[in-house]
């Protein structure tokens, strides 16, 4: 269950809230178990059949680190609080969708369909007269403006720069997005109120006047309306294509329970903070501060009839974060399942170990985090921050030099796979015919020796140094250092990076540095202001290809310092494409070969090396069935109403 309302590049939110019960079939928790009482009667002489007892209730104990200040959608403390991956866990009781998100692809939960422009079902490009004054999306800057006289715009029938006009004034075409959304029929709070498209508007009305949330959407929305009781009516700003149109439906929020509070009193507000309503599988019976949340199956839920929940109680129990005791809890009963937030990386191998002995089980994936390092190709500083790594052919060798997959193997465990471009290997639009860059020091030495990085000592001590290398002052030695923050996996991963790239002759010094100086916007970091040498870091996979991280028009500067593209990577050719992807009709021709045309160009010219992918790891009791890590869902608790207890599951 994921919880979506849009979540964008900028990643906005869409969840929404809790709500159940509990009682044991885990050992010593101290919980108050609902008891069946079956009365005696007095023996007759006629023999009756005893009535066989109903089953034991069940009852699923999900262990997490902290407990959340809030349940409420647009609450400060959820947006950015430190509890934000465990309010996520919570929030999977509470709403099942509107979509989930499998293998990165959207599958609707409560809604009939996903809609989808090539088949034109339920989304069109309506052509509109555009005047001064409007709104509209600049294509040059990409950002919502009103537009006037000198301004440049995507006429109708335009999607990409090639196209762009410059206005006038007056009446001139152009096209916006219109997308419906149509909600399943009888669905319900847990409180028995019918849920309506007016609870979507209501939600969107939340979002445009609470200050703590992203206003990507909200800001390139044009209209968000009510059709009927059903069906709600997505419109765009002209000249915004969205990537993810499929999923412009704002998650519904109860109107008829919150709408007579003012903004100001929804923060404090118990029935939106505490006691949220949903139209999940659970819902809030008691929040016992400090300790857990007590949640019972809703039997409003809109899949009741099919057995869903499994459970007939749920416990969300807050633990804190000493790891041991979490493992400990889980062995002995008191969890059965162990959130995410509960397992850094470091506890992995404990984890493997207990799991290849048969005490508990994990479920994990590849996660959407991938780690990557950027060369900087044209630093900026004094006389001694010389361009080591604007020669492709250099970047690749150095990429050569390096086992990715012993990464994988002896580092991670195996959980992961080598990514070949900027996207995950199991994104739906990866090139997966592209040569990959394979480790082979062979080749890596002689390409380095052909660009003029020469071994002038035969010293396996010594690195090689510039002799001839274009750019590069002779004798220059082929040394850097290595930019990155503290990390478990990190730490082991760049120990072997250094031990690859001594074997090519390569020196890497590390510094390790506190991650909020060093992303400080531009000028001022080292990242962002392009005073660094090669930086190991992590970026998002999304389910539109995030091609701007190396896109020219994201490299910070004066007139842009909250650009992405630290590598100072800017490919005209690149740019063209990335400019197709970020403007042109997602799914359309043009647009597939325009994601391929950048993953060719950075597999060819290799600004970043991805590394891997982390692993997302969730551990459980041997017995429990259903449990599915995904990239991408917000939680790995996404699949909430299917888990069920039972010897041998799924064997």
């Amino acid at each position: 269950m994921r919880n979506t309302m849009g979540c964008h590049r900028s990643f906005p939110l869409v969840f929404i809230l809790v709500s159940l019960m509990l009682v044991g079939c885990s050992a010593s928790t101290e919980v108050d178990v609902p008891l069946t009482f079956v009365p005696t009667t007095k023996p007759t002489s006629t023999e009756i059949a005893p009535t066989p007892e109903p089953p034991p209730p069940k009852t699923l104990i999900v262990c997490l680190n902290q407990e959340p200040d809030s349940l409420f959608l647009y609450s400060d403390a959820y947006l950015h609080g430190d509890a934000y991956q465990e309010t996520n866990a919570i929030l999977q009781a509470l709403y099942d969708g509107p979509f989930d998100i499998v293998d990165y692809r959207i599958q609707p939960v409560i809604l009939e369909r996903v809609p989808d422009l090539q088949t034109g079902e339920d989304v069109i490009l309506e052509e509109i007269t555009l005047r001064e004054g409007d709104v509209y999306l600049n294509p040059e800057t990409l950002l919502p403006e009103v537009i006037t006289a000198g301004k440049p715009f995507l006429p109708s029938g335009c999607q990409d720069l090639s196209c762009m006009e410059e206005y006038q004034g007056g009446d001139v075409t152009a096209d916006r997005m219109v997308v419906d959304f149509h909600i399943l029929p009888g669905l319900m709070w847990s409180d028995g109120e019918p849920l309506k498209a007016e609870d979507s508007i209501f939600s969107f009305e939340l979002d445009r006047q609470f200050a703590t949330t992203t206003k990507y959407l909200v800001d390139r929305t044009y209209e968000y309306l009510a059709l009927d009781e059903l069906t709600v009516r997505w419109i765009g700003i002209p000249g915004f294509f969205d990537k993810e149109y499929r999923m412009n439906f704002w998650s519904p929020l109860p109107r008829h329970a919150l709408r007579d509070y003012s903004t100001a009193g929804l923060v404090d507000a118990e029935e939106a903070n505490l006691r949220p309503i949903g139209w999940g599988p659970y819902v809030i019976s008691e929040w016992r501060a400090g300790e857990q949340i007590l949640m019972q199956a809703n039997p409003n839920y809109f899949r009741f009839s099919e057995g869903l929940p499994k459970f007939d109680f749920l416990i969300y129990r807050f633990i804190g974060d000493d790891v041991n005791s979490a493992v400990q809890q889980l062995l002995t009963g008191e969890c059965d399942l162990l959130d995410e937030s509960l397992l850094p990386d470091e506890a992995l191998p404990a984890l493997l170990n207990l799991q290849e002995a048969g005490r508990l089980k994990l479920a994990w994936s590849p996660s959407a985090e991938l780690e990557r390092f950027d060369f900087n190709l044209a630093p900026i500083g004094g006389e001694d921050n010389q361009p080591l790594f604007a020669d492709a052919r250099t970047r690749r060798a150095l990429a050569s030099c390096i086992d990715r997959q012993r990464i994988i193997d002896e580092i991670l465990f195996g959980m992961s796979v080598v990514p070949g471009t900027y996207l995950s290997p199991s994104h739906p639009d990866l090139a997966d015919s592209l040569e990959p860059i394979i480790y082979d020091v062979q080749i890596a030495t002689t390409s380095l020796e052909e660009i003029g990085w020469i071994d002038d000592d035969d010293s396996p001590d010594t690195p090689r140094v510039a002799m001839g290398v274009a750019g590069i002052r002779g004798g220059t030695p082929l040394s850097f250092t290595y930019l990155t923050t503290a990390g478990y996996f990190r730490q082991a991963v760049i120990e072997q990076i250094q031990e690859d790239w001594a074997s090519c002759g390569v020196e890497m010094e590390v510094a390790f540095e506190d991650p909020y100086l060093i992303t400080a916007v531009w000028p001022e970091g080292p990242i962002f202001g392009r005073g660094f040498d090669v930086v190991g870091w992590s970026w998002p996979d999304w389910i539109s290809p995030l091609c701007e991280m190396f896109s020219g028009r994201e490299i910070p500067s004066n007139e842009n310092p909250f650009g992405s593209n630290a590598s100072g990577f800017n490919d005209p050719d690149y740019n063209l494409a990335c400019d197709m992807i970020l403007l042109g009709l997602p799914g359309s021709e043009a647009y597939q070969q325009a994601v391929r045309k950048t993953q060719e160009i950075f597999n060819a010219e290799s600004p970043a090396l991805p590394l891997y992918l982390k692993p997302r790891v969730v551990a459980h009791v041997n017995e429990m069935c259903g449990v599915q890590a995904d990239p991408l869902t917000f939680s790995v608790l996404w699949g909430l109403e299917g888990y069920d207890l039972a010897k041998n599951c799924g064997e």
